[in-house]
């Protein structure tokens, strides 16, 4: 028998083939993962009257959704979330790795957003983990936890929530209070409760939300929104009411390290009515929204929540005080079902975060919106702020590129 000799590199080309033909393909591989999430860059250039800053952002998230067995399902999401200050050379937060918090406090730049288990019977689904909380009083923040959705009865979404490790997002207005009787637990730090019930009933529909921020606040919201058709006329009216009842009396700022002075913290009451109409590629809506509290309060926990509003910077519901009390409208027009021209007014009186009150305030935004296709999207506004009673005008300009997966 004759023997046959082979090279090193013919024998590592035959062990591939040899794999590659008992492998599962690539389609086979990823035939049960969905894949969604977005990439956007940002740019922003912020005048607060005292100084400027302009900043570039590039934010990802991506999450693999796939089923395991029966009827389990695993989710895993990365985010990558980094700021570089425009015009410099230097600070550039792309780093990954020691001494890098990432923007938002994710942990750094690059990181593991989301880490989940699911499980679905019948109308039910259960998931486990770390997961954007999705609640009436938060935006995007995540958190570990349970969350439990219900859909035995047709027409309505019944859900429970239950998290701590709270993320130590920068849209918490309230997140630099210190609570306890040592000062050393941050808003954040405690965990949060919640149970809803959503529905829907042409043309009715609806959301009920009760959530406890332990030894914070218990905060209550309740939405309703009526549409209508008249022909080629879109109409709907939404109306919302919350309130927030603070279990502590008081907070202190600084760090744990450096206390700093004492706040007093009270219950507030919030309602706004918004009425839309969309007709021939025009679009409006005009409004009003209030929210009161003797002292520092919040109705929303992080961003502005599911709460109505108008403008871009102006309103803010995570940390006020004393009276405010607002009117909006809105309007614009789109052009080929692409590009939208519009605009926003927003005026009233109120408190500039929680240290000016009573100042009278307007906000003006002027949009240009163009979708390039189903998934890319450009856009760009230009707000500008104008208070009275002494506090500094703002302007903010802001173009976002995006592409959703």
């Amino acid at each position: 028998m004759k023997l046959v000799k082979l090279s090193l590199a013919a024998i590592v080309a035959a062990g591939a083939l040899t794999s590659v033909a008992s492998a599962a393909s690539l389609e086979e591989a990823i035939k049960n993962v969905d894949v969604t999430g977005y990439a956007r860059y940002r740019f922003d250039s912020k005048d607060s009257g005292t100084n400027t800053a302009n900043k570039h952002r590039f934010t990802s998230d991506v999450n693999f959704k796939s089923a395991l067995d029966d009827n389990f399902f695993g989710v895993l999401g990365f985010r990558y979330d980094s700021i570089d200050n425009s015009g410099e050379r230097f600070d550039a937060r792309t780093m990954v790795g020691q001494n890098d918090n990432g923007n938002d406090n994710f942990g750094q730049t690059f990181n593991v957003r989301q880490v989940y288990l699911g499980y679905t019977a019948g109308n039910t689904t259960i998931t486990a983990g770390r997961q954007v909380l999705g609640t009436f009083f938060t935006d995007d923040m995540v958190g570990t936890g349970i969350k439990l959705l219900n859909s035995d009865i047709s027409g309505l979404t019944l859900a429970a929530v239950a998290f701590d490790n709270l993320q130590d997002d920068g849209d918490i207005g309230t997140g630099g209070l210190l609570l306890g009787s040592n000062n050393a637990e941050y808003v954040y730090d405690r965990n949060l409760y919640g149970v809803a019930a959503i529905g829907s009933y042409d043309p009715v529909s609806f959301q009920l939300w009760y959530a406890a921020l332990d030894s914070v606040a218990q905060l209550y919201a309740a939405d309703v929104t009526v549409g209508a058709n008249l022909g080629d006329v879109d109409l709907s009216l939404q109306a919302q009411a919350a309130g927030s009842s603070m279990w502590a009396d008081n907070a202190a700022t600084g760090t744990p390290s450096a206390v700093g002075s004492t706040v007093v913290l009270d219950d507030a009451i919030f309602w706004a009515a918004e009425l839309g109409a969309k007709a021939f590629g025009f679009d409006g809506s005009v409004g009003y929204v209030q929210f009161d509290s003797d002292e520092i309060s919040l109705i929303s926990f992080e961003d502005q929540g599911s709460f109505i509003d108008a403008g871009e910077d102006l309103l803010n519901y995570t940390a006020f005080a004393g009276d405010n009390k607002y009117w909006f409208v809105t309007a614009g027009y789109t052009f080929a079902d692409k590009v939208r021209v519009g605009a926003d007014y927003v005026a009233g009186e109120g408190s500039n975060g929680v240290t000016a009150r009573d100042v009278d305030r307007y906000e003006a935004v002027a949009r240009v919106d163009y979708k390039y296709s189903k998934k890319l999207n450009f856009k760009a506004w230009y707000s500008y702020i104008n208070q009275e009673n002494g506090q500094d005008d703002a302007k903010h300009l802001r173009f976002e590129a995006r592409y959703n997966f």
